[in-house]
């Protein structure tokens, strides 16, 4: 045992056989010094002379190393072995142990003595070759006799194979599918070459999956062995109880561990689930007799590990933020012993490390803000003393400042200030008088303590003890509740204020009971829950007090905060501005002060004091903007309170797209206003513009946080859930903890306020995303979506799909061009009160009017309406079934562009479309391009080097698991040698080479296995055709560099439009964020012949642009048979790949050309109209939807 450390202790074992072997194991030292995972821990040791001398070793054992010349080192955070030849082991040791956590602490013996190890007298009680149960006491060792075979074993390996599902005759079993039990066997040495563990997993019954263990190890007779094991998500993961209790086995009792004992010191069967199995099984063996007990693992030192799925990876299972999640969760679920403080240290050894990914900062924003209202156990059986809390309370303070710091990503920089929000500043000068302070109150005043005599109060006896073992923020709002109590003398007084200060009921209270200092009075007292005695003479020193708790625990409110900085201001003048801004703290001319001041704050933001109080100013902002009345404000007002809101929000995020919409903006409402009248209709286009972006960024911002934060929540809610746990959280508090919690980001705020006014639809179906087909008798029907991706098939039935403006879709979009064809009105709303009242009356009939505007309204259906756009069309959709043609085979592997005419049946559209193309020179040019025609595909999967694999896909597709399919294509189809050469030929020929060691394979397949994408299959099924009616093609082009990319549609759809005017959008960069309906709008203007005007509709507003990688990367183009078909509208079903993943980038808007250029956009738009008619006149007239780039 360690000196004045009750919970830690440590154990020496010695092994005598060809090394004499000593091993030290250390157990609770991070708990007894409140440290966190961040701790070394060493063995300082040397050996003893005759005379009790410490000296040097005649060798270094392996891993110690000598740091001077008597003294040497070795690393024991759980536990170390020093190994010795026999001949040159010492007769003892001396050690003492070393920990660095928070400084240095040198722990020793009882007495401050020194420990030692008699070695040669420890070796001589040891067996050699036996495990050291007591010296031999329980005695002599051997190895148990067994069976020479295993019968439960060989039944395991006969087992038959599982039937076919359903009963299916003659159904081909699937490559790797169960044909019977496989048997995979392993083993591993035990430590101090003390035996061998060997075990045989079985598997493939359809059932179980068996793992039999057999141990070697010499043991005496008497003694009985286990082994104490946990399941694992991937080796070297956290240890978990099974899904489902074991046979045979017995938890340990801790949440973790399950023990299963090996009948006749030799065998054991574990059997699981096969549904419930976990990656791997981790063990110890635990021998026990009646002279004593035995741990041991691997020779290596580590635990025993069994993997049992195949193929599952190492230690670092998880993506970004899987081994915080698991930390959390398994502290707050699994712990038996934990507390507020221990927390802290989990997040301030987290908030350490360097580059936090935002999973990682949601883990430490969810566990601090759920337990800031309590949905967290602070108090489950672990003590600590008020210094440390006092401590770690400051130091994770620095260390918030310090982090955000350094965090240049505006997602991780919201968390990292929620965090801050939900610290307390803490003061480690006051810790130790938290301690005194409440023993100096009862003894001045006589109130009893322990066995001393006084005045009888249960309550300031568990109170002081609280205070003793568990003093937290929480003991400010008790202080003000008992000081209530004390004013009144009616003690409903105290528990009413302890709620209302901090949420704490009286069932909270009687928790604080199980913290080490259960019925300290020995009065069935439960905590904190009991009426105290009314001594009105402690009230001054009460108030006294609870300044000295406000000192530790406190200090987070803003005037306390202006308070700490004193002296940490940047300039006096920041400091007389901090107190005026807290005076007019409430006043809504208070919102410019706070920007100023903040501003004049940023160069000291790394101070703890100076990044918590500028949190603070940033929620006091938003909380008066929320109070501001918007309705009573006339327009110039409203942009201006818009504009101070972004400007404070610049200030937190430091987002590089938000400071481009800002900039946008200002231009706008303080600059040159764009070369327009302000509030004139041009001007307007432009605001809708700018503050169409803002919207976006700030809403997508909110919405991650909200996604993050919410999964954490959900990750906790399944740990509480599990076998196991101690705690389980309240569901209703982590239902919608990520949306409550964005609700506090002023993004929210800023996204609402952009929101503008409209009107809308709605016989209706509410749903949040668009279905792949609708139910039986649902037509025709009216959908009220929540979102809408842009790439959506629209099934038959459905008349009218109406959503919220902010997912509304491009003009040009492949849902919107879906939509034309299949006659089915597309609309958005901008009012979401009328949307919502819409979705309230799902299931009525709903007549639905586009107006000559452009206006959408609705009443309810008449007996003699029918209630769809137009009844017969959506009927003959509904049972239409598409006829594709059948292509002839493949005449080579790739075409070049020169020959797509020659094949035109071996094309799709896009292809045969390039090469009517006939440009005049100079007017445009056509991308060098090559085709894998229709039917390759289906020919490599032919090909008798990917038997099994046609064989495991067939399977896979009867199953229907379609992403499955996808990766299964993409990852395991081998591609003939001359389909490579050829692609590579052919494209070099026409002048498109690929760069040497591009993996343009993955995309090619890619390409192939979005054949099989959920929209492509739900279209089929829809239209009725076959699954192998259906071929692709793969049309090969270099990307262009493109400053802009566009659509034009040479005869324009919107209403009211002139029958010569075409509707051209226009995007900066490529044309993905165009055809993919990605946030935000294009520029939309209608051209019509050369004498008419240009009207622009709309002025682009995506935050995002698509730009092609600085080398250049090619494009593989879905082109199947299933497009561009009379009546259907296959364009978008099916992907489209770039070799190369092509970069992201926010565009700065403020300096667009497009915008603000009005002579550089008009001649760019004419010239788009005339190639328009050029390429229309190319298919004699007929009206055409143009995708290219400039």
């Amino acid at each position: 045992t360690f000196d004045g450390l009750g919970e830690a202790s440590g154990r020496v074992e010695v092994t005598d056989g060809e090394q004499v072997r000593i091993k030290v194991q250390l157990r609770g030292i991070r708990r007894s010094l409140h440290t966190g995972d961040n701790v070394g821990c060493e063995l300082h040791w040397a050996c003893l002379d005759d005379a009790g001398g410490w000296q040097a070793p005649l060798m270094q054992p392996a891993g110690s190393r000598s740091v001077d010349p008597v003294a040497s080192r070795i690393e024991c955070k759980f536990d170390a072995v020093l190994a010795f030849p026999k001949d040159k082991a010492p007769k003892a040791i001396v050690f003492v142990v070393l920990v660095h956590a928070n400084g240095e602490h040198w722990l020793k013996a009882p007495g401050q003595q020194d420990f030692v190890v008699k070695i040669d007298e420890l070796a001589q009680q040891a067996p050699p070759a036996a495990v050291a149960l007591a010296g031999g006491a329980a005695g002599p060792s051997r190895v148990a006799e067994r069976a020479a075979d295993w019968p439960e074993l060989k039944a395991a390996l006969a087992a038959p194979a599982p039937a076919a599902e359903n009963g299916a005759k003659g159904k081909k079993k699937k490559k790797g599918a169960a044909k019977g039990p496989v048997a995979k066997k392993g083993g591993a040495d035990v430590e101090g070459g003390l035996g061998k563990m060997e075990w045989t997993i079985v598997q493939g019954d359809g059932v179980s999956v068996h793992v039999f263990v057999e141990a070697r190890v010499p043991l005496p007779e008497s003694a009985r062995l286990f082994l104490h094991l946990g399941c694992q998500a991937a080796p070297g993961g956290e240890w978990e109880l099974p899904a489902e209790p074991l046979p045979g086995c017995t938890p340990f009792g801790d949440g973790k561990a399950t023990r299963a004992e090996l009948v006749g010191q030799s065998r054991v069967v574990l059997t699981f689930p096969e549904k419930s199995a976990p990656a791997a099984v981790a063990f110890v063996l635990y021998a026990a007799s009646g002279g004593g007990e035995q741990w041991l693992k691997t020779s290596g030192g580590s635990d025993f590990c069994i993997a049992i799925a195949d193929g599952v990876a190492a230690p670092a299972a998880g993506g970004p933020g899987e081994e915080v999640a698991r930390a959390f969760c398994d502290a707050e679920t699994k712990y038996s012993h934990w507390s507020h403080f221990q927390r802290l240290c989990l997040v301030k050894d987290y908030m350490s490390k360097p580059d936090l990914s935002a999973a990682e900062a949601a883990w430490i924003a969810c566990d601090l803000r759920l337990a800031q209202a309590k949905a967290l156990e602070w108090y489950r059986l672990r003590g600590y003393q008020p210094k440390d809390m006092a401590h770690v309370q400051e130091a994770l303070g620095g260390v918030l400042a310090s982090a955000v710091a350094a965090v240049k990503d505006p997602t991780v920089r919201a968390l990292m200030r929620m965090s801050v929000l939900a610290c307390p500043r803490g003061n480690a000068s006051g810790g130790d008088a938290i301690r005194h302070g409440i023993l100096n109150i009862m003894r001045n005043h006589g109130i009893r303590e322990g066995h001393r005599p006084g005045i009888e109060c249960k309550f300031i006896e568990q109170w002081h003890q609280k205070l003793h073992t568990n003093s937290a923020p929480d003991d400010i709002a008790i202080c003000e509740g008992y000081l209530a109590f004390l004013s009144s003398g009616n003690p409903d007084d105290l528990f009413r204020v302890v709620w209302e200060r901090a949420g704490i009921t009286r069932e909270d209270l009687s928790k604080m009971a199980g913290c080490g200092f259960k019925d300290h009075t020995k009065s069935g007292a439960q905590g904190l829950n009991v009426n105290p005695v009314h001594l009105p003479q402690l009230y001054n020193d009460m108030q006294g007090y609870l300044g000295l708790l406000k000192h530790v625990h406190g200090g987070s409110g803003l005037f306390e905060l202006c308070e700490a900085c004193k002296g940490q201001y940047p300039d006096h003048g920041a400091e007389c501005l901090a107190f005026e801004v807290f005076h007019d703290r409430d006043s809504p001319f208070v919102l410019g002060k706070i920007i100023d001041l903040r501003g004049r704050l940023e160069s000291a933001m790394w101070k703890r004091d100076i990044l918590m109080l500028d949190v603070q100013l940033e929620d006091q902002f938003r909380m008066v903007a929320e109070r501001s009345n918007w309705g009573s404000m006339g327009r110039d007002d409203l942009v201006g309170m818009l504009v101070c809101m972004l400007r404070d929000l610049k200030l937190s995020r430091r987002s590089p797209s938000l400071d481009q919409g800002l900039d946008l903006l200002l231009r706008l409402v303080e600059g040159d206003h764009g070369g327009h009248q302000r509030w004139s209709a041009e001007w307007c286009k432009l605001m809708v513009a700018a503050c169409d972006r803002i919207s976006i960024v700030c809403a997508g911002l909110a919405d991650v946080v909200a996604e993050l934060l919410q999964s954490c929540a959900d990750r906790l809610k399944e740990a509480g859930e599990r076998p196991g746990a101690v705690f389980s959280p309240d569901p209703k508090v982590l239902g919608a903890f990520g949306e409550e919690s964005a609700r506090c980001l002023s993004e929210r705020l800023v996204a609402q306020c952009l929101r503008g006014a409209g009107s809308v639809v709605g016989v209706v179906d509410a749903v949040k995303a668009l279905p792949g087909e609708l139910a039986p008798g649902k037509a025709p029907c009216v959908i009220v979506t929540e979102t809408l991706t842009g790439w959506e098939d629209i099934p038959a039935g459905i008349v009218a799909v109406l959503l919220p403006a902010a997912h509304a879709v491009d003009v040009l979009s492949h849902v919107a061009i879906r939509a034309r064809n299949q006659r089915v009105l597309l609309a958005s709303c901008d009012d979401d009160a009328l949307l919502g009242e819409l979705r309230g009356k799902s299931g009525a009939r709903m007549k639905v009017t586009l107006g000559a505007s452009g206006d959408v309204t609705w009443v309810p259906a008449a007996e003699a309406d029918g209630g769809a756009a137009d009844p017969s069309v959506a009927a003959q959709q509904a049972n239409k079934s598409l006829v594709v043609q059948k292509p002839p085979p493949p005449p080579v592997e790739i075409l070049p562009l020169a020959k797509f005419s020659e094949h035109r049946k071996s094309l799709g559209g896009k292809s045969f479309h390039l090469s009517e193309l006939n440009p005049a020179s100079g007017s445009y040019t056509v991308p060098p391009s090559a085709t894998v025609p229709f039917g390759m595909f289906e020919k490599v999967l032919a090909d008798p080097m990917n038997e099994d694999f046609r064989e495991e896909l067939e399977d896979l597709i009867e199953d229907g698991d379609w992403a499955k399919v996808r990766a299964y294509v993409v990852d395991e189809l081998a591609l003939p040698k001359s389909l490579e050469d050829a692609v590579v030929r052919e494209l070099s020929s026409v002048g498109a080479p690929l760069p040497a060691g591009a993996d343009w394979q993955r995309a090619l397949k890619g390409v192939w296995a979005s054949k099989w994408t959920d929209r492509a299959v739900s279209s089929r099924k829809q239209m009725g055709v076959a699954e192998d009616a259906l071929v692709l093609a793969v049309l090969a082009q270099p990307v262009a560099f493109a400053a802009y990319a566009f659509v034009i549609h040479t005869r324009s759809p919107m209403p009211n439009a002139n029958t010569e005017d075409a509707l051209i959008e226009l995007v900066v960069g490529l044309g993905e964020s165009l055809v993919s309906n990605s946030p935000g709008r294009a520029l939309s203007a209608s051209v019509g012949p050369t004498d008419a005007s240009i009207v622009v509709h709309t002025y682009p507003s995506k935050p995002d642009g698509v730009f092609t990688p600085e080398a250049g990367t090619h494009i593989f183009r879905s082109d199947s048979n299933g497009e561009d078909l009379e009546g259907f509208a296959g364009a978008g079903l099916y992907d489209s790949i770039t070799v190369d993943p092509c970069p992201h980038m926010s565009i700065a808007y403020a300096s667009e050309r497009l915008i603000f250029d009005a002579a550089f956009r008009g001649r760019l738009l004419r010239k788009l109209f005339e190639l328009g008619r050029s390429v229309e006149a190319n298919f004699n007239g007929q009206p055409q939807d143009i995708e290219g780039a400039v």
